[in-house]
């Protein structure tokens, strides 16, 4: 999926200060073909050929750390920049906290210690090495997890922590809401979520512009 015109002005605010930064200027004596051709080397060593070929997840997130880095303002970029899957396990952890984490709490008393349960029985290297401390979300990675697969007797990957621990809740979510007899709806509403539902979907585009996507925030609050 191409960029979001917010993405695409985000990339054209961005890059004049990378030039800036790099003395990538006509000031610097560069002509403007020049500083264009900069351009186009920067995105190609991001992996794109052109702005219009940037995905706008984790292309997006590579191509804006990489300025980061030529800016010289973010220590985290240059991680980043290199492993993508930094930005794949916040995105995670958002929608877990946000999304899941409500509605769970419509059907559990304890969810927090329901959570750290299952983490610690998928993660039993945790109390081992960290007997005294509960294991959070933020102990959980987004990189796929490299394990001997029994059926075709080889090395394989699987989804990773984070992943698993997502579809685990929702799964469990699933059963619950289907044991109350609510509905999707139903239940959505009842957490303060907005509801995805085909006819709250359907009302929704008849009644307001299609939104434009928003950047993901870098960090959110995290109780678990």
């Amino acid at each position: 999926m191409n960029l979001s015109p917010a993405q695409i002005q985000r990339f054209w605010r961005e890059w004049p200060k990378s030039c800036k930064a790099m003395n990538w200027t006509k000031a610097a004596g560069l002509s403007a073909t020049e500083i264009d051709a900069k351009r186009k080397e920067f995105l190609l060593r991001c992996g794109f050929d052109s702005l219009t070929k940037v995905d706008r997840v984790d292309g997006f997130t590579k191509v804006l750390k990489e300025l980061l880095v030529l800016q010289g303002v973010d220590v985290d970029a240059g991680i980043e920049s290199e492993d993508l899957t930094i930005n794949k396990a916040r995105t995670i952890r958002h929608f877990i906290l946000t999304d899941l984490v409500p509605c769970l709490e419509l059907y559990l008393p304890d969810v927090r210690g329901y959570m750290t349960s299952i983490m610690e029985d998928k993660n039993r290297w945790w109390k081992i090495d960290r007997p005294v401390r509960d294991i959070t979300l933020m102990h959980l990675d987004a990189k796929p997890v490299h394990r001997w697969d029994v059926k075709t007797k080889s090395m394989k990957d699987f989804p990773s922590q984070l992943e698993q621990m997502k579809w685990t809740l929702a799964a469990r979510l699933n059963t619950l809401r289907g044991e109350a007899g609510h509905t999707v709806h139903q239940m959505r509403t009842s957490a303060g979520l907005s509801c995805t539902c085909a006819a709250c979907s359907s009302a929704g585009d008849l009644l307001s512009p299609i939104p434009q996507d928003q950047p993901q925030p870098k960090s959110v609050n995290q109780p678990f």
